[in-house]
């Protein structure tokens, strides 16, 4: 049965716009949620999860009862075929879902097609699968972890995994290394990374920059400058690329992620929109974070209404800066915004609070 508007995956632009959309219901609209679970990973409770802060069900937020209670239907299910022109999407369980207008926010993966598959390499993205390889590999850290990509997610990630180790009882000898093929954090402010580096020296993480992976065997990780690293778990926040059923679906892209005009709309199929880390804004670039897909949701959401009643469609304006509360491993944070960084104790109960009530809104 065709639906008026496909959302297709529960990523943080469609968790907003379906708390929008529940407070301004549509009755006369039919909505359908397809994603693989019942349950979506908020981002920025990850590292905190992979420290040992928070159990796994502390990071979800429950699509289901988000869908009763904005009165859309929701399928569990893995999209793995896209027809824009036929307006007809193909589920792993072989499902055809029929629309009107599709919305797409499916997030990335975060690892070379050529590595993510192979034992021992994790992608951080998609986080939903992340979490759950997570819990079972993080038994055993004893024989080194690396993390490839040394943004500000990377960097977390890092603080985490050592606090993790620490807990274990590791010794700070345990190998941990972030590699990065350019310097780490490099998009960051000058006073936020000087912090950092304290932080990841105290920590005894080992950078290494200007370099890429070459190959992971045998619990060694080769790169291209000649280095070789003891990792038996390699975790990737780089290597971005879009889900190949999405680069392959004939929807206009550049470097493999679809283009989307002000309004979040597909500039070659305009009853399609895309949100969240997978799109490419025609005008203008904005990092891969998940604070401007959040922000995206309603705007998406009042666009695809207005698309489906002929009325005008209106533009995203993304911030031009946003407040950055970076998780520290422990039970701290640090604070940044436009270029200016601070760090007390209050920031990790400050961050908690905004976290836990993006999950439970």
């Amino acid at each position: 049965m065709r639906c008026d508007v496909l959302l297709i995956g529960g990523g943080h632009a469609h968790i907003t716009a379906l708390r929008w959309l529940k407070k301004h219901s549509c009755p006369h609209m039919k909505f359908k949620l397809v994603n693989p679970r019942a349950y979506a990973v908020y981002s920025g409770m990850v590292p905190g999860f992979v420290a040992g802060h928070f159990d796994r069900n502390e990071v979800e937020v429950d699509l289901n009862r988000l869908c009763v209670e904005a009165g859309v239907d929701i399928v569990y299910d893995s999209i793995v075929d896209f027809d824009p022109v036929g307006k007809t999407a193909t589920g792993e369980t072989g499902a055809s879902y029929s629309f009107t207008q599709a919305s797409i926010d499916v997030g990335i993966v975060s690892a070379p097609v050529s590595l993510s598959e192979k034992k021992g390499n994790l992608a951080v993205k998609p986080m939903s699968h992340f979490v759950e390889a997570w819990q079972q590999d993080s038994g055993n850290l004893s024989e080194g972890v690396a993390i490839i990509g040394g943004g500000l997610g990377g960097v977390e990630l890092a603080l985490a995994v050592r606090h993790k180790m620490n807990a274990c009882r590791l010794p700070t000898s345990t190998p941990l290394a972030i590699v990065d093929r350019s310097e780490i954090l490099s998009s960051s402010s000058p006073s936020l990374r000087h912090a950092l580096y304290e932080r990841l020296n105290a920590a005894s993480v080992t950078i290494i920059e200007n370099t890429q992976v070459r190959a992971h065997e045998n619990g060694c990780l080769m790169l291209d400058s000649g280095q070789s690293l003891t990792a038996q778990l390699v975790l990737w926040t780089a290597g971005a690329h879009a889900p190949g059923w999405l680069e392959e679906s004939g929807l206009e892209t550049s470097g493999g992620f679809p283009v989307v005009n002000s309004c979040l709309q597909s500039i070659s199929h305009p009853d399609i929109f895309i949100s969240g880390d997978v799109a490419s804004l025609q005008k203008g670039h904005i990092p891969k974070a998940g604070v401007y897909a959040v922000r995206q949701g309603p705007v998406l959401m009042q666009n695809l209404i207005a698309k489906l009643s002929g009325a005008p469609l209106q533009n995203y304006d993304p911030q031009k800066d946003y407040l950055k509360l970076v998780s520290l491993g422990a039970r701290a944070a640090i604070a940044e915004k436009w270029g200016h960084t601070i760090q007390f104790p209050g920031l990790w109960g400050l961050k908690t609070l905004i976290d836990r009530s993006f999950v439970q809104d």
